[in-house]
Protein backbone atom coordinates (compact mmCIF):
# COMPACT_ATOMS: atom_id res chain seq x y z
CA UNK A 1 0.00 0.00 0.00
CA UNK A 2 1.44 3.18 -1.03
CA UNK A 3 1.33 5.95 2.15
CA UNK A 4 -0.66 8.76 1.81
CA UNK A 5 0.54 11.87 2.54
CA UNK A 6 -1.95 13.95 5.16
CA UNK A 7 0.49 16.51 6.04
CA UNK A 8 -1.71 18.93 6.02
CA UNK A 9 -4.53 17.35 7.92
CA UNK A 10 -5.37 16.67 11.84
CA UNK A 11 -6.50 13.94 13.44
CA UNK A 12 -7.82 14.19 16.62
CA UNK A 13 -7.88 10.37 18.67
CA UNK A 14 -9.92 10.39 21.95
CA UNK A 15 -8.69 7.65 23.02
CA UNK A 16 -8.38 6.37 27.16
CA UNK A 17 -6.33 4.01 26.63
CA UNK A 18 -2.15 5.18 26.59
CA UNK A 19 -1.17 2.09 24.84
CA UNK A 20 -3.71 2.20 22.41
CA UNK A 21 -3.29 5.91 21.61
CA UNK A 22 0.61 5.46 20.99
CA UNK A 23 -0.33 2.45 18.75
CA UNK A 24 -2.63 4.61 16.41
CA UNK A 25 0.17 7.33 16.73
CA UNK A 26 2.61 4.78 15.24
CA UNK A 27 0.67 3.54 12.45
CA UNK A 28 -0.59 7.21 11.46
CA UNK A 29 3.23 8.39 11.25
CA UNK A 30 4.31 7.64 8.18
CA UNK A 31 1.23 9.74 6.69
CA UNK A 32 2.65 13.01 8.13
CA UNK A 33 -0.81 13.90 9.74
CA UNK A 34 -0.75 16.23 12.61
CA UNK A 35 -2.24 14.43 15.92
CA UNK A 36 -4.22 15.78 18.63
CA UNK A 37 -5.01 13.31 21.73
CA UNK A 38 -7.45 13.34 24.37
CA UNK A 39 -8.19 10.57 26.97
CA UNK A 40 -11.77 11.41 27.42
CA UNK A 41 -15.02 12.58 26.08
CA UNK A 42 -14.96 16.22 27.71
CA UNK A 43 -11.60 16.66 26.19
CA UNK A 44 -11.88 15.54 23.01
CA UNK A 45 -15.04 17.89 22.89
CA UNK A 46 -12.36 20.43 24.36
CA UNK A 47 -10.10 20.02 21.69
CA UNK A 48 -12.02 20.05 18.32
CA UNK A 49 -13.84 23.53 19.76
CA UNK A 50 -10.36 25.16 20.25
CA UNK A 51 -8.64 23.49 17.05
CA UNK A 52 -8.74 23.03 13.54
CA UNK A 53 -9.42 19.65 12.94
CA UNK A 54 -10.13 17.67 9.70
CA UNK A 55 -11.12 14.66 11.29
CA UNK A 56 -11.84 12.19 14.72
CA UNK A 57 -11.29 8.83 15.85
CA UNK A 58 -13.43 8.23 18.70
CA UNK A 59 -13.07 5.62 21.47
CA UNK A 60 -16.71 4.52 22.29
CA UNK A 61 -16.26 3.39 26.10
CA UNK A 62 -13.66 6.12 28.29
CA UNK A 63 -14.23 7.52 31.53
CA UNK A 64 -16.51 10.43 32.23
CA UNK A 65 -18.07 11.47 28.82
CA UNK A 66 -18.33 8.70 26.77
CA UNK A 67 -17.75 8.41 22.77
CA UNK A 68 -21.29 8.57 21.79
CA UNK A 69 -21.94 11.67 24.01
CA UNK A 70 -18.37 13.79 22.73
CA UNK A 71 -19.53 12.82 19.50
CA UNK A 72 -23.11 14.25 19.34
CA UNK A 73 -21.66 17.15 20.84
CA UNK A 74 -19.27 17.52 18.45
CA UNK A 75 -21.72 16.86 16.04
CA UNK A 76 -23.65 20.26 17.52
CA UNK A 77 -20.56 22.05 16.68
CA UNK A 78 -19.64 20.47 13.24
CA UNK A 79 -21.59 18.50 10.83
CA UNK A 80 -19.15 18.23 8.55
CA UNK A 81 -16.14 16.82 9.83
CA UNK A 82 -16.20 12.91 9.76
CA UNK A 83 -16.01 11.32 13.17
CA UNK A 84 -14.88 7.47 12.84
CA UNK A 85 -16.03 5.20 16.15
CA UNK A 86 -12.91 2.78 16.62
CA UNK A 87 -14.24 0.38 19.09
CA UNK A 88 -13.55 -3.11 20.90
CA UNK A 89 -17.45 -3.27 20.85
CA UNK A 90 -18.14 -4.32 17.55
CA UNK A 91 -22.03 -5.56 17.52
CA UNK A 92 -25.16 -3.86 15.92
CA UNK A 93 -26.55 -2.27 19.04
CA UNK A 94 -22.99 -0.48 19.70
CA UNK A 95 -22.93 0.32 15.86
CA UNK A 96 -26.93 1.69 15.77
CA UNK A 97 -25.81 4.30 19.00
CA UNK A 98 -23.05 4.75 16.80
CA UNK A 99 -24.60 6.03 14.03
CA UNK A 100 -27.36 7.12 15.82
CA UNK A 101 -24.74 9.56 17.81
CA UNK A 102 -23.66 10.97 14.58
CA UNK A 103 -20.62 8.95 13.38
CA UNK A 104 -19.66 9.02 9.58
CA UNK A 105 -18.01 5.62 10.15
CA UNK A 106 -17.32 2.58 12.36
CA UNK A 107 -14.35 0.77 12.70
CA UNK A 108 -13.75 -2.26 15.52
CA UNK A 109 -10.46 -3.02 17.33
CA UNK A 110 -8.35 -4.35 16.72
CA UNK A 111 -7.30 -2.34 13.60
CA UNK A 112 -5.08 -2.92 11.16
CA UNK A 113 -2.83 0.15 9.73
CA UNK A 114 -3.83 -0.58 6.22
CA UNK A 115 -7.92 -0.71 7.45
CA UNK A 116 -6.91 2.79 9.42
CA UNK A 117 -5.49 4.69 6.96
CA UNK A 118 -7.61 3.21 4.54
CA UNK A 119 -10.45 5.40 6.70
CA UNK A 120 -8.45 8.33 6.68
CA UNK A 121 -8.32 8.51 3.18
CA UNK A 122 -11.70 7.49 2.59
CA UNK A 123 -13.12 10.65 5.06
CA UNK A 124 -10.21 13.13 4.04
CA UNK A 125 -10.41 13.16 0.22
CA UNK A 126 -13.41 15.14 0.83
CA UNK A 127 -11.51 18.10 2.05
CA UNK A 128 -9.06 17.62 -0.46
CA UNK A 129 -9.96 19.94 -3.33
Amino acid sequence: MVTPDFSSFCVLIAEDVEANFRLYKSMLKRTGIEILHADNGEDAVNLFKNKKVDLVIMDAMMPGKDGFIATKEIRNISEEVPVIMLTAYANQDSIREAVKSGCTDYLSKPVSTEVLISALKKWLIIFDD
